[in-house]
């Protein structure tokens, strides 16, 4: 099979992207035929149990997983969508979670399919001359999932069926992206379960289903000449004694398993959802996607670790958390250039989650099951959570007001009077709480922090924030005119037994600094700013594909302060007025949360800028922070 090589563009200065991926070293590839013409294949096992399919007899499985990459994948849960075929599918097919394409069920009531079609109703719409192909043997993949523009679409009457009629398709006509739905392992998961014998003799009839599917590719006439990418997934597991539709681990838990090119051998990655197959199949034919389509997913080849990912290494099993077992899962250190301010934290509670920490999926979301974390589904691998709930759980404590502020290194700032700031932001409310997201600058800038995006105090659980955020930042000036030298965000959350908030994927980019009029040849991307924790290695990049990995970080631990009257980070949540004189444990919570002030200034909007009380000291103005959302 063809490997690629890639580049990473040079449109802008990539600030905030660090970490590894152990073993996934796309750049090492050399095309050895550019000109192999690309073709795809998918192959999705309904019911397929990722974890029992470790323990049954799965051959050519194997051979592809030895050959390309595997990456575990979990499902959202209620109510974002249960883990039924229709949800799950749709999400593979499509290349976004339920809550844009709306199937929330095997009913079909109201798909989102007209803003969110399947990838090859794109790939319909891009390429024409592209020859497309649907078999299934559950009926609503031909007739529903997949759309009126693939230009075959079968409904098989078993999988042997199936099987042939693929098998048949691809020896004697020329498909170019199939996709090909196996369904009876969920019949098998239904009838006995996932822990029986019937089941795992499913999952190896299915297997040799596989088998012959895949060689029938192989045996293709053309095949020297063609460049195949072989995808298999699964669309939800099923519990020990039969069924799905519910949150547990074997339920939740899917996989991607991805042979062809840019996969290296035998490779393992934790950040690949099945939202990223339709991307990736695009990708793989030539076709980028665009920003307007607003695809959750990713070409796998372009997914960038994140500074969070580097901690997997320092994972731990649960201290006083039941739900995750012995799972090695969650960390209290930091990336190294973060820092956590636990300084208004009180001593006590659940130390998993003590103030802002970093976990899995697994660990989080198997805390305990039905409080909308295993809705965190825009995270990949390793993430920042704070989670007033949890810790609040545990006593004893010696006070409950959770009130933690995360701090991203310094990054230098290049000159350009703007910078693109994006992140995965999951924000669940239950109770008096608030967030917001505060701009630090260099201290030799003397321009004071200043408020970003405020999250409301109050809410449901059920109508979260749960989305990328993606904002361009205008640069406030010094009173010289002076731009800052440096910028850090920092990330502020309290709340009283409430819900929690995760954050990951932060990004901070810049576009190329304007060039001095008269200077000889190209600039220094980045400006130079005593103890910003930014090192040499910028990564290039535009969008959600930055290019390789950086390595920033490595200057310092702490941000930079900004003056305002000594007002510390963690500091007193005023409201209206400065209320520095009184207690934290005597404030009514609800007031206290309005807006929030765990950053040290409470700010709020009025007349187009935002006003900062400070506790026992002077209100001071604070400039406005004038952002565009990007679209």
């Amino acid at each position: 099979m063809r490997k690629k090589t890639f580049a990473a563009s040079v449109g802008a200065v990539a600030l905030g992207i660090t970490g590894v991926c152990a073993g996934i070293t796309p750049a090492a590839f050399a095309a050895t035929d550019a000109d192999a013409k690309p073709k795809t294949l998918v192959i999705g096992v309904d019911g397929a149990s990722f974890d029992v399919m470790a323990k049954a007899n799965m051959p050519n499985v194997q051979a592809l997983q030895a050959s390309g990459l595997t990456s575990p994948s979990n499902l959202p849960g209620n109510p974002m969508g249960p883990t039924v075929s229709g949800v799950a599918w749709s999400t593979i097919a499509t290349g976004v979670w339920p809550d844009k394409h709306n199937v929330r069920d095997n009913n079909f009531t109201n798909p989102n399919y007209a803003q969110y079609p399947d990838y090859l109703t794109r790939m319909e719409a891009a390429a024409s001359d592209r020859n497309s192909l649907v078999v299934g043997t559950w009926g609503p993949i031909s007739k529903t999932i997949y759309g009126a523009a693939v230009d075959e679409r079968v409904a098989g009457k078993n999988d042997a069926d199936t099987t042939a009629t693929v098998i048949d398709r691809i020896s004697n006509g020329d498909p170019d992206d199939i996709f090909v739905h196996l369904d009876e392992v969920d019949g098998a998961g239904h009838s006995s379960g996932s822990s029986s014998q019937a089941y795992l003799t499913a999952l190896e009839r299915a297997d040799s289903q596989i088998g012959e599917i895949v060689a029938a590719v192989e045996a293709r006439a053309t095949y020297a000449a063609e460049d195949w990418l072989i995808i298999v997934t699964s669309d939800h597991g099923h519990t020990p004694t039969g069924g799905h539709g519910g949150s547990t681990k074997l339920e939740r838990k899917t996989h991607v398993i991805a042979d062809g090119a840019g996969f290296e051998a035998g490779s393992w990655r934790d950040d690949v959802r099945i939202a990223d197959i339709a991307p990736t199949v695009l990708a793989h034919a030539g076709i980028t996607a665009d920003a307007a389509w607003d695809l959750d997913g990713s070409n796998i080849e372009d997914i960038v670790p994140d500074d969070f990912d580097s901690l997997r290494p320092l994972l731990q099993p649960a201290a006083q958390e039941k739900g995750p077992g012995d799972l090695l899962g969650w960390t209290a250190q930091a990336p190294e250039g973060w820092t956590v301010d636990n300084s208004q934290m009180p001593e006590g509670g659940a130390p998993e989650y003590r103030g802002w920490t970093f976990m899995t999926d697994d660990f989080f979301s198997n805390t305990e099951l039905g409080q909308h974390r295993e809705n965190n589904v825009r995270s990949r691998n390793v993430f920042a959570v704070a989670d007033s709930d949890e810790w609040d759980d545990v006593n004893p404590k010696s006070g409950r007001n959770f009130n933690s502020t995360l701090q991203t290194p310094a990054y230098e700032l290049n000159g350009a009077e703007t910078v693109d700031l994006s992140f995965v932001s999951d924000y669940a409310v239950d109770g008096p709480q608030g967030a917001a997201v505060w701009l630090h600058f260099d201290a030799a800038s003397g321009i004071p922090r200043q408020k970003l995006i405020e999250y409301p105090a109050d809410g449901t659980r059920a109508n979260p924030v749960n989305q990328v955020e993606r904002e361009t930042i205008s640069l406030p000036k010094n009173d010289a005119g002076e731009l800052p030298k440096t910028m850090s965000i920092h990330f502020s959350y309290e709340g009283v037994n409430s819900a929690f908030w995760a954050i990951d994927q932060v990004r901070v980019t810049q576009p190329d600094a304007p060039v001095t009029p008269g200077a000889e040849g190209s600039q220094d991307s980045s400006a130079d700013a005593s103890g910003a924790a930014n090192g040499t290695g910028t990564a290039a990049g535009t969008g959600g594909s930055e290019g390789s990995t950086a390595a920033n970080g490595t200057g310092t631990s702490t941000a930079n302060a900004t003056g305002n009257a000594g007002a510390g980070e963690g500091g007193t949540n005023a409201v209206g007025s400065a209320q520095g004189d009184k207690p934290q444990s005597e404030k009514n919570p609800r007031e206290a949360l309005a807006n929030t002030g765990a950053d040290g200034v409470n700010g709020w909007v009025l007349g187009g800028a935002i006003f900062a009380a400070l506790a026992g000291a002077a209100t001071v103005v604070v400039q406005r922070v004038r952002r565009t959302r990007q679209s």
